[in-house]
């Protein structure tokens, strides 16, 4: 079975407390990625992709497959 099909049998996809606890996650991690720029510092980016690993971590605990779907690179 392919990633794309396994990601349709996710928990995230079956139940919805599952769903809007991802989704929250999700959404935090816009917030961080959205605060990055061109004139960002290392420290900066460095404490990004901190919290986005942390993000994915709690992701995990609630459905590894759409994790791992959602954040291949970390």
């Amino acid at each position: 079975m392919d990633k794309t099909q396994q990601a349709d049998l996710t928990l995230y996809y079956s139940n919805k407390e599952i769903r809007k606890s991802i989704d929250v996650l999700l959404h935090q991690n816009a917030v961080v990625q959205s605060s990055l720029g061109i004139d960002s510092t290392k420290e900066e980016k460095d404490e990004a992709h901190k919290q986005t690993k942390r993000i994915k971590t709690d992701i995990a605990t609630l459905d590894g497959v759409f994790a791992e779907h959602c954040f291949p690179e970390y």
